[in-house]
């Protein structure tokens, strides 16, 4: 019988194939598992430090507001934060947000379910802000192997995404660029409306002990489809671990409420689904549909959400908000 002289090289060929098969399969197992562990790394107790100013005027005519943003002036803002694993490659953090007096007691008003973070390896999709109101789905499969952070409103809407990966070697570190709404902060305590969104870059470096999140933005008018920077922007907020009782309040907060954020986390995932934009609208007269979602979290505190008509009157519920705050 005649040898077939190729066979060998045949076999070799797919020897090479399945070994750098196995090495891509080790090297995603492995980028996986870093951002696991730094995320996880994330939770806990921490006394938080927010610091922001204008140090670069990008637009001619434009002034330099002056006052730098710090929220511990006359406070100690701490967060408790929590983790759920969702799947084995989702991990969605959860804060609660609660000031206290200088001389250490609780200002119970203050207690609020912050923002989430939603963390998922190889997402296949994630959802870009690309102006007031807009977000739009982009495809992620020809970007494998990053872990994108989503970033909510304080009802679990979307509010600003994307993706990188979290580096080997010394601390870990993540860094991600993102177009977002014009932040709270601004709004609320700064009393700013002459912009309307914030080109982002974040850069997360986790200690351990403490975790920093650094930012360079740009302030941004974004008006009629045009965008036109205004005025550069740098942030650090620090947060500083704690020894969990010092967060205690914060923990009943959540512990109270977390079947409804479970199943607000799980209706929003099905709008969110990755089909088509997401445009927001606020009814005429109405407050922020973040009002609205606390109002229904209120009439089901308590209730049993394991039960399946309870849970179905719930999930229409918060289904009838996000309708009547969504554009047709």
């Amino acid at each position: 019988m005649r040898k077939n002289s190729r066979t060998p090289a045949l076999f070799g060929a797919l020897a090479l194939v399945l070994t750098l098969g196995a090495a891509v399969l080790a090297d995603a197992q492995d980028l996986r598992e870093r951002g696991l562990a730094a995320i996880r790394s994330l939770t806990g107790c921490f006394l938080v430090d927010y610091s922001f100013v204008e140090v670069e005027s990008l637009r001619p005519g434009y002034t330099r507001d002056p006052r730098v943003y710090d929220v511990n002036r006359d406070k100690s803002v701490k967060e408790w934060i929590t983790a759920e694993q969702i799947t084995p490659d989702r991990i969605w953090l959860q804060r609660i947000l609660f000031a206290a007096d200088l001389d250490g007691a609780v200002r119970v008003d203050s207690l609020l379910r912050h923002q989430s973070e939603d963390w998922e390896f190889n997402a296949r999709s994630l959802y870009d802000f690309t102006g007031p109101q807009t977000w739009q789905p982009r495809d992620l499969r020809a970007t494998p192997n990053l872990w994108t952070r989503r970033v909510t409103n304080l009802d679990d809407g979307p509010r600003y995404q994307c993706a990188g990966a979290w580096s080997a070697g010394g601390y870990p570190e993540w860094s991600c660029d993102s177009y977002a709404p014009i932040p709270g902060r601004e709004t609320r305590d700064m009393g700013r409306s002459d912009y309307q969104t914030l080109d982002r870059r974040t850069r997360i470096v986790a200690y351990g002990s403490s975790f920093l999140e650094r930012q360079n933005n740009v302030k941004t008018l974004h008006v009629a489809g045009v965008r036109t920077p205004l005025v550069r922007e740098l942030g650090k907020t620090w947060y500083v671990r704690l020894p969990d009782g010092e967060c205690a309040v914060g923990a009943a907060f959540a512990r109270d409420r977390a079947a409804f954020w479970g199943l607000l986390r799980e209706t929003w995932d099905g709008v969110l689904n990755g089909a088509g934009p997401f445009v927001e609208r606020t009814p005429p007269g109405q407050p922020p549909r973040f009002v609205e979602m606390f109002e229904v979290e209120e009439e089901f505190l308590g209730k049993d959400l394991t039960d399946p008509a309870v849970r179905a009157a719930a999930r229409a519920r918060i289904l009838r908000v996000i309708d009547a705050y969504r554009a047709p």
